[in-house]
C-alpha cells in the first residue's frame, strides 16, 4: 500500500515506476518518461524557466551517498526516484538563477557534509537531506521529514514551500516567503 507524502507523486505509482525500472536489469538509468512528477513542473512552469533532466541512475545515487557518509532513508531514495537530476533554469530581472537536484552538484556543494547537514538537523530540530542546489551562491536545497523544501545558506535557513514541485514553482515565480530564520 502506497502513501502519498505532501508534494510527491503517489507512492503506489512510484513502486509501479519502480518495478518497471527494476524488470531492467542492469540498466537502472530512470528518464523524465517514468517520472510523471517531474512532467508536472514542466507543464505548471512559464515558457520562460528551462527545464532539463538527466538519466538517473538510482542505486548509484544511493550508493554516491552512502560514500559521502549520508543515510540514505526511504524518503531521500524517494525523491531521487522522482525527482533526481533535474536542472531549473530561470530569468528574474537581470539574473539567472538555477536550481539542480544533481546528485554530483549537491555532494559537492559548500554545504554538503554529513556534519554540516547534522548540525542543521540539530538547528532545525527536525531531520532533512541534502538534495540539491540554489542559485550562485550554492544554496543548500533541503528535505525535511514533512515534505518542506527548505533553503539553507551563509545567511540562514528560507521555508521555499510544501512540496518540491510546489517550491520550484515558488522559486521560479518568485512567489514564496523570502525572510530568513
Amino acid at each position: 500500500m502506497g502513501v502519498t507524502l505532501p508534494g510527491y507523486m503517489d507512492l503506489d505509482a512510484y513502486d509501479r515506476a519502480d518495478t518497471r525500472l527494476r524488470g531492467r536489469g542492469t540498466d537502472r538509468m530512470n528518464d523524465s518518461s517514468d517520472r510523471r512528477a517531474i512532467q508536472e513542473i514542466r507543464i505548471a512552469l512559464p515558457e520562460t524557466a528551462d527545464l532539463q533532466v538527466q538519466p538517473l541512475d538510482l542505486d548509484d545515487a544511493c550508493r554516491r551517498y552512502t560514500e559521502d557518509g549520508y543515510e540514505v532513508t526511504a524518503q531521500l531514495r524517494q525523491f531521487l526516484a522522482v525527482y533526481g537530476e533535474l536542472t531549473v533554469a530561470w530569468t528574474s530581472g537581470e539574473w539567472t538563477h538555477e536550481l539542480t537536484t544533481s546528485v554530483e552538484r549537491a555532494l559537492e556543494s559548500t554545504h554538503a557534509t554529513p556534519r554540516t547537514l547534522a548540525v542543521l538537523t540539530k538547528r532545525l530540530g527536525f531531520p532533512v537531506s541534502l538534495v540539491g542546489t540554489a542559485f550562485d551562491t550554492e544554496e543548500a536545497v533541503l528535505l525535511a521529514e514533512n515534505g518542506d523544501i527548505l533553503l539553507y545558506g551563509d545567511a540562514g535557513f528560507q521555508r521555499v514551500a510544501s512540496g518540491f514541485g510546489s517550491a520550484v514553482r515558488a522559486l521560479v515565480t518568485g512567489d514564496w516567503d523570502k525572510s530568513y530564520f
